[in-house]
């Protein structure tokens, strides 16, 4: 399963990206026959395929195109049959544990729905759990398709500095700039 703990960091796959977009590497997936939702022009992209490698999309080309540049026909392909295709929503803030879900739980109707990426707000659990609660929601969520960033909360008094640190690099402090 790929996640978002799987896929490199762009920047130590960003050459690689780069000789696939240009065609000289090949790909490991193409979809074609694919309708592409362009979110700068507000239109959909007809007879397009996709360029996937390393779990991220590498680049939009024209239906055709992988034959045509590496005059090959056994490239890993799926035919997307004209469905469209469209970035994923991201949640800027959302609180799992009033879904009465685990994070694994809540990413089946959350990716079901369009959104692949969730902020979510755990001072609940911390409120009940303290930090072993915010620590066993972000070892769940770690297991989850979905790309959760739990933000820390600055208003439970028992989390603290030690928990922000380079070992916890899902959990964002965003909350503490509006700590009054």
């Amino acid at each position: 399963m790929i996640n978002r703990f799987s896929v490199p960091p762009l920047f130590q796959s960003t050459k690689k990206l780069a000789k696939i977009a240009s065609g000289i590497i090949e790909p490991d997936l193409v979809l074609f026959n694919a309708r592409v939702l362009s979110t700068y022009t507000d239109r959909i992209l007809e007879n397009k395929e996709i360029w996937v490698s390393s779990g991220r999309i590498v680049c939009v080309k024209d239906n055709g195109d992988h034959k045509r540049i590496f005059n090959k026909s056994d490239l890993p392909t799926y035919d997307a049959q004209n469905n469209i295709l469209a970035p994923g929503l991201i949640d800027p803030h959302m609180h799992i544990e009033s879904s009465m879900m685990t994070g694994c739980a809540y990413a089946e109707p959350a990716l079901l729905n369009g959104t692949t990426t969730i902020f979510c707000d755990s001072h609940e659990i911390g409120n009940v759990s303290d930090i072993e609660g915010i620590e066993w929601m972000l070892e769940d969520c770690r297991q989850a398709p979905l790309s959760v960033f739990l933000t820390l909360p600055s208003t439970i008094p028992a989390t603290n500095d030690a928990f922000l640190s380079e070992s916890n690099p899902a959990i964002g402090n965003f909350t503490s700039a509006i700590n009054f």
